[in-house]
């Protein structure tokens, strides 16, 4: 084995953390609404949803499930960034249905759209405020016929 230079060492090794800084930094990195994150819980005409979302490999995957007209629904959903545009899948039972994201860059509320599909057209999360969280979806901005939502975090 050869002698270790110290001076080249010391010369090198800020580099070298410097470079495993911003690399750790990129794989880290992404856009996803962390505030989603955690359980949580509304109800609808006497009816209680529940939405749970968890952050695993550079997606927050989640559940929706509720009893509705006596039968049991759930719903898988996924927020993931494709091509840098954030997605927001759905799929109940053998159905996916794919929503973009039109205000990426806005913290407070996410909007996903996808005009194809017949109800809803628009699904909107706000960012929770006081353990509470707005979503609401919407055939166009403002809708009338749009179905409100105030989720209370419970975990």
């Amino acid at each position: 084995m050869g002698k270790t230079n110290f001076k080249t060492v010391k010369t090198i090794a800020p580099t070298f953390l410097v470079i495993l800084l911003i690399l750790s930094a990129c794989s880290d990195k992404n856009n996803l609404p962390g505030w989603i994150k955690g359980k949580w819980i509304t109800s609808l005409d006497n009816e209680t949803i529940h939405e749970n979302w968890k952050l695993r490999d550079h997606c927050i995957y989640g559940e929706n499930y509720m009893y509705y007209e006596n039968k049991f629904q759930k719903e898988q959903l996924r927020i993931f960034e494709k091509d840098n545009v954030l997605q927001y899948q759905i799929i109940i039972q053998k159905d996916t249905l794919i929503f973009t994201c039109e205000n990426y860059q806005n913290e407070d509320t996410l909007t996903f759209v996808n005009n194809q599909n017949p109800f809803p057209k628009r699904i909107n999360y706000a960012k929770p405020r006081a353990n509470k969280m707005s979503v609401w979806i919407e055939n166009v901005k403002n809708d009338p016929n749009g179905i409100f939502f105030t989720f209370k975090k419970v975990k």
